[in-house]
């Protein structure tokens, strides 16, 4: 089997549900709005806007990706422990990915003003810190994220042989 007929595999198998279907979008939803508001790509004073600046393109589909591949990981990962009765011991890189995943996306952007209002002068240099590196650290998210829908793809394989034969010809 190719690695691609193995990720369609794996995704038919999961989303063939559609509570995981509403899963994923409730969790892409309540990733995406508040990393949007707090980043400031989406306003509400004096009246609702949603504003891009051509420079912070790259941040705003950082966003988009760390949202869909968290809300991904996570419905895979609840599948694997509900359906497959997985221990959470057992599970060790789903739930746990996507939570540094989400966390080292989530960490820059417009929590600054809260730090150096909290920390003071350490708020602002770590502030300073994390601006600099965004970016970097959202890919390092990316990668995080990415890596934990492997091996739950991997994990998917193996323990469901039995399912994966019933979509596998469809």
């Amino acid at each position: 089997m190719s690695f691609i007929e193995k990720n369609g595999l794996a995704l038919k198998v999961v989303f063939s549900n559609f509570t995981y279907i509403g899963l994923w979008i409730l969790v892409f939803a309540g990733l995406f709005l508040p990393l949007t508001i707090l980043t400031e790509f989406i306003f509400f004073e004096p009246y609702f806007l949603f504003y891009v600046p051509e420079y912070q393109v790259v941040s705003f589909l950082s966003i988009i990706v760390i949202s869909a591949l968290t809300a991904l990981v996570l419905s895979m990962a609840i599948y694997r422990i509900r359906f497959l009765h997985a221990s959470t011991k057992k599970l060790r890189t789903g739930i746990l990915g996507s939570v540094i995943g989400a966390g080292a996306g989530a960490c820059c952007g417009g929590i600054g003003i809260a730090l150096i209002s909290i920390f003071g002068v350490v708020g602002g240099v770590t502030t300073t810190v994390l601006t600099n590196f965004e970016i970097p650290l959202r890919i390092l998210s990316i990668g995080i994220l990415v890596f934990t829908y492997f091996m739950l793809v991997r994990d998917l394989n193996r323990e469901c042989k039995v399912k994966f034969d019933k979509f596998r010809n469809e």
